[in-house]
């Protein structure tokens, strides 16, 4: 069993590091797929049974590491939502207002 847990801690730390490796850049992408981003919440496989002890360091580990992560995302999203609301209350011209005025005709 503890053969199968850890390729399941293998699968988890290679999904974090390859979200966090996105988040390394600059501009994200906005699709949550794009990023990685699995939208349901995860469940270990059936059958799998308890976590071996001598995996709980590792386990924790990678835990405190989607912490962090996770918080991340949350102040990312705070950040663009911000961003967002400042675009939204930039009044928009309506087509149907003069841009320009004409003072020789």
């Amino acid at each position: 069993m503890a053969e199968s847990w850890e390729r399941v801690l293998d699968g988890l730390e290679a999904d974090l590091a390859a979200l966090e490796a996105r988040l390394g850049g600059t501009h994200l992408p906005m699709e949550p797929a794009a990023l990685g981003v699995r939208p349901a919440t995860w469940a270990p496989p059936s059958g799998l049974g308890p976590l071996p002890d001598h995996l709980l360091d590792r386990a924790r580990t990678l835990e405190s590491a989607q912490a962090r992560t996770a918080l991340r995302l949350a102040e990312i999203r705070a950040s663009a939502a911000g961003h967002l609301a400042a675009l939204r209350a930039v009044p928009t011209a309506q087509p149907h207002t003069p841009v320009y005025v004409d003072v020789e005709g």
